[in-house]
């Protein structure tokens, strides 16, 4: 029984000694996929064998790595490497029940800046739509040209504001015109202020799911003297189909957090004001 004793203590040694270790790998691989996703956060695709170069690991190590995160929809695969994934807007509907409060932060700062006997461009969305709601609320005096009906109504309600409607197709799920009607309609206007919103927002500029929206609201930004985006911060680091807009056509961004990293560089360099009202 005696002889027992140490061979018991000693396995409790080493089963105490491994957990550290099985930690420690753990660990090691959490930050392996955080620099892989902020790598690609910076740069669109990268190669397979450029990543196990850079974080030290083998061709296999980062092929497992690669496949967690494709499985978790954080990455695409692609053959011998990996692409950012494309952000696929869910309907309007889905959409007007999340971040309402981030959203009425933002609207309200956007309100805040509005003066009377302006003339602005309001694009589609549910961001945009928000501010519908605070300028019709807070606002006097103002002409608003959109192609959103529930920004539209939303307006209608305050007398004092002139709604123009652009002509256009209708996108029935999201409950807004577009195509060339609808740009036409814009490009026959001139505004103080654009204010659009966005699939997603990228270092390079911010990009929208549905290309005939994005050219939309690249319309808009181009026919206004001052370019404004709203987006919460769940849109930062998304890319979509079509890019909108670069950020040196932005003038702000009102949002609900700090953007960091690429993006945060991106806004930078272009010059583009970040206005933060979070709720």
């Amino acid at each position: 029984m005696a002889s027992d004793a140490p061979s018991a203590e000693k396995e409790d040694r080493y089963a105490r000694s491994a957990q550290p270790n099985q930690e420690r790998d753990r660990l090691s691989k959490e930050v392996r996929q955080q620099r892989i996703i902020a790598q690609l956060s910076a740069a669109p695709t990268l190669r397979a064998s450029e990543l196990a170069a850079a974080l030290g690991v083998s061709g296999e190590t980062i092929r497992r790595d690669l496949l967690e995160l494709h499985e978790q929809g954080l990455i695409n695969r692609t053959y011998g490497g990996a692409s950012r994934p494309f952000a696929h807007e869910p309907s309007r509907s889905d959409r007007r029940h999340v971040m309402i409060a981030e959203r009425e932060a933002i609207a309200a700062a956007v309100s805040a800046m509005i003066l009377p006997k302006e003339v602005l461009m309001l694009g589609g969305g549910t961001t945009t739509y928000h501010v519908a709601r605070f300028l019709a609320a807070r606002n006097r005096d103002i002409t608003v040209i959109t192609h959103d009906f529930a920004a539209a109504m939303a307006l209608g309600t305050n007398p004092t504001i002139r709604v123009l409607f652009c002509a256009g197709r209708l996108h029935a799920s999201e409950g807004y015109l577009l195509g060339s009607q609808t740009i036409a309609s814009i490009n026959g206007y001139e505004a103080n202020r654009a204010i659009v919103g966005a699939t997603g927002l990228g270092a390079r500029g911010i990009y929208d799911a549905d290309e005939e929206a994005g050219a939309v609201y690249g319309a808009m930004i181009q026919r206004a003297a001052e370019a404004i985006v709203v987006a919460d911060h769940a849109k930062f680091d998304q890319l979509a189909v079509a890019i909108c807009s670069r950020w040196d056509a932005i003038d702000r961004l009102v949002t609900d957090r700090q953007p960091q990293g690429s993006l945060a560089g991106g806004l930078k360099e272009a010059g583009t004001e970040v206005i933060v009202s979070g709720p």
